[in-house]
């Protein structure tokens, strides 16, 4: 499964532009071994940023969404914390190498300027991604600021999303 994760991300990333956003409605196009095809239909939306040499990729989904996936792929999903909405996964690769030591947190700015910053623990339980739940209920054009460490090195990128 992990190679077919590291696939997927691979042709996404090698396809996209440098800023980019992608609705993914897997119930009709993407299938896993594991899963029914009936079973994965959820929404997830891909936000792709070019930061410092590093391509990373978040992927947005609600908890609903979320949990369909995981309970498709017969894997165990993080619980989410109260007051939370969204499912937050991010990856961050060099020249097409998944960074497992980065040390990463996200900062969602909302509609209203509501902000939540969260450390996003690496997880290799699920799908060797950083991931995080945040609340994101209110309708209306989000901010999301991705900042990283790898080794010295530090950087920071902005992707927006909008909940509609």
């Amino acid at each position: 499964m992990k190679k077919l994760f590291s696939a997927i991300a691979i042709v996404t990333m090698a396809s996209s532009p440098v800023f980019g956003a992608m609705d993914h409605d897997h119930s009709s196009s993407y299938s896993m071994h594991a899963a029914k095809k009936e079973d994965m239909s959820h929404k997830m939306e891909t936000l792709e940023a070019k930061v410092g040499g590093y391509d990373v990729s978040l992927d947005i989904m609600t908890h609903k969404d979320y949990q369909k996936m995981m309970k498709a792929m017969k894997m165990t999903f993080m619980n989410p914390t109260s007051g939370t909405s969204h499912h937050i996964a991010a990856t961050v690769r060099k020249d097409g190498n998944k960074i497992e030591n980065a040390v990463l947190n996200l900062k969602v700015a909302g509609p209203d300027g509501v902000e939540e910053t969260k450390a996003m623990p690496y997880n290799q339980d699920m799908m060797f991604q950083h991931t995080g739940h945040f609340g994101m209920s209110k309708k209306g054009k989000y901010q999301l600021t991705v900042s990283f460490k790898v080794g010295n090195e530090s950087h920071q990128g902005v992707v927006h999303y909008e909940v509609k």
